[in-house]
């Protein structure tokens, strides 16, 4: 049976992941529709246009908001799934991504419990401050705001466990199954059940975070070299661990790099590292703690576990892998609060063991409190934008109206010309191809974002917008305006009106 003081931890933590959706659909109201999302709605809503593409029934992705295709590849297949679990089960795609994005969240709640086990006394002091640290924790990023740069502590999801779960299925997932793998080579647990477990982990792993799977691999090795056990049992389990992720890995690598769409959008999704000093500040008080404790008990010759180092050189490799000068580098700090905040908690306890006369608890409260002020400050601005109907968060009723009827009388793949702001709306409701609307994910995005504004502020001549639409290859032009239809375009008064509602009107582009 769970704890009681479990369980208490359990039903706030679910209160944070699920108040924001809940509070947001009872906002829906006076001609405004909430979307669903509660976290970074710009790449939440390319997570819907996926979902978009399993639920018509398709398992290769194809860039939705490129009007071009690219070859048939299967990346983001766990989106994919859960699009055609929508259309199973006849639910909505929010539902089935929230529904997952608890689900996975919950599972991993019960994985670090596995985890913390081995590395701290189970139900003491240290076990709980770690145990909520990794939950509701983040950094200093709160103090780093000053600085007038975003703290890593409020944008870099993955590597964050309350981030994580807040923002999407597929960050938590990760996390999770790190945590599971991390569990089974400390424990070195082994076996043709275990082995079959770690192959399955290893393809989920490979699939949704490459990154991550990189990182475990090392873990992995790490792991035999510090243990000086090179046997058949540990050696096999880096295998079954490799083949699958690796095989995975260089399909997806070349694969793209071989599709000239893909490898362009591959191009410009750059996710470079922040500054050091963010970096420290977003981590700290537990990444210098570390730095501090641990030089503290190497001068005291306090002997550690094994386990300890291999966390300590998951943290040292994946700082150092996160400043490997290319496109994705940030990518190699998913999951670095775990080993950060576990690490900082063992230590702390190794400390005080030889320091009793320290003010044990006042330390640890207030260690947790610091740490827990960019979470609260996330949650309520998302709150407080959602009271406030943030249009980041909600989408007005007439624009989903008129997607609805695209969606009810235009074939599929079907290239609709919009703004920005519903360029990134539209292929998350219904599964249609935008000329752009997604800063990463639309094809040769700066260039292209500047032609359509350009369009939608009436600078193009009409030989340029018809060469514009013709090379596009625009089926219809999606239309929001102000004051009255004369507010669209010059060249649209020439086209056809299929679908008016209020101020958003639809035109049908002739071939």
């Amino acid at each position: 049976m769970m704890k009681k003081w479990k369980l208490v931890v359990l039903v706030i933590w679910l209160f944070f992941l699920l108040f924001p959706v809940i509070f947001g659909y009872s906002q829906s109201k006076n001609g405004l529709i909430f979307s669903g999302l509660i976290f970074n709605p710009i790449d939440g809503f390319s997570y819907f246009a996926k979902m978009q593409q399993g639920k018509a029934g398709a398992w290769a992705f194809d860039l939705p908001y490129s009007p071009v295709s690219n070859n048939d590849i299967y990346i983001f297949t766990l989106y994919s799934l859960f699009g055609h679990i929508s259309r199973i089960l006849g639910l909505s795609i929010p539902f089935i991504y929230h529904f997952f994005r608890i689900l996975f969240s919950i599972l991993l709640f019960f994985s670090l419990q596995e985890l913390l086990n081995i590395f701290l006394i189970k139900e003491d002091l240290y076990y709980k401050a770690a145990f909520i640290s990794l939950l509701f924790g983040g950094g200093l990023g709160w103090i780093y705001f000053l600085s007038g740069e975003l703290p890593i502590d409020f944008w870099v999801a993955e590597s964050f466990i309350f981030l994580s779960s807040f923002s999407n299925p597929h960050f938590v997932l990760s996390l999770l199954v790190m945590s599971i793998l991390l569990t089974f080579v400390i424990r070195n647990q082994h076996g043709i059940k275990v082995a079959i477990i770690i192959f399955f982990l290893s393809v989920i792993l490979a699939s949704i975070s490459p990154f991550a799977a990189i990182m475990v691999g090392i873990i992995f090795g790490i792991n035999i070299i510090l243990s000086r056990e090179f046997t058949k049992e540990k050696l096999f389990n880096l295998a079954v661990f490799i083949i699958p992720a690796g095989g995975i890995g260089f399909y997806q690598y070349f694969t793209i790099r071989n599709d000239p769409v893909l490898n362009n959008w591959n191009l410009q999704n750059v996710t470079q590292t922040p500054s050091i000093i963010n970096l420290l500040f977003s981590f700290s008080p537990f990444i210098i703690g570390i730095l501090i404790l641990f030089i503290t008990l190497w001068k005291k010759k306090i002997i550690l576990e094994n386990s300890t180092y291999l966390l300590v050189a998951w943290i040292v490799l994946a700082l150092f892998m996160a400043f490997i000068p290319f496109n994705l580098q940030r990518r190699f700090l998913v999951g670095i609060y775990l080993p950060i905040v576990i690490v900082f908690w063992n230590l702390l306890r190794e400390y005080f063991s030889t320091n009793k006369k320290k003010k044990i608890k006042f330390t640890i409260f207030v260690l947790i409190g610091i740490v827990l002020p960019s979470n609260l400050l996330l949650f309520s601005g998302s709150v407080n934008a959602i009271a406030n109907h943030d249009p980041i968060f909600f989408m007005n009723e007439n624009i989903v109206k008129a997607i609805e009827f695209l969606d009810n009388n235009a074939e599929e793949e079907t290239v609709i010309l919009a703004n920005e702001e519903n360029g990134l709306i539209i292929p998350a409701l219904a599964r249609f191809k935008v000329v752009y609307g997604h800063p990463f994910e639309s094809i040769n995005a700066e260039d292209t974002r500047i032609f359509v504004s350009d369009f939608w502020m009436d600078k193009l001549s009409d030989e340029q917008s018809r060469n514009f639409l013709e090379e596009y290859n625009v089926d219809y032009i999606f239309c929001e305006y102000t004051n009255n239809i004369n507010n669209c375009p010059a060249i649209t008064q020439s086209l056809e009106i299929i679908y008016k509602i209020s101020n958003v009107t639809i035109f049908q582009v002739e071939k």
